[in-house]
């Protein structure tokens, strides 16, 4: 599809076996973030190794906010 056509992004969440905003989280995080860079960044910079970096900064933020992220073992988390 061309850039032009496209008016923006959706991130839905099935939540139907979700009982906890502890696991609303878990499974919004780092969701979100990758939402964001796919509908903020230019699509040149869409790359593994270059979100991966930038999403490891955000596990220290998120610890700090206590909020329940899944920590893949995908990214090389900040610490």
């Amino acid at each position: 599809m061309p850039e032009p056509a496209v008016l923006g992004v959706e991130g839905p969440l099935w939540s139907e076996t979700l009982t906890s905003y502890v696991d609303v989280e878990y499974m919004a995080f780092p969701r979100l973030a990758a939402l964001a860079e796919v509908s903020w960044s230019p699509w040149a910079t869409h790359d593994w190794p270059g979100f991966a970096r930038r999403l490891a900064t955000h596990g220290p933020r998120w610890e700090a906010q206590e909020v329940n992220f899944c920590r893949s073992p995908q990214i090389a988390w900040s610490t």
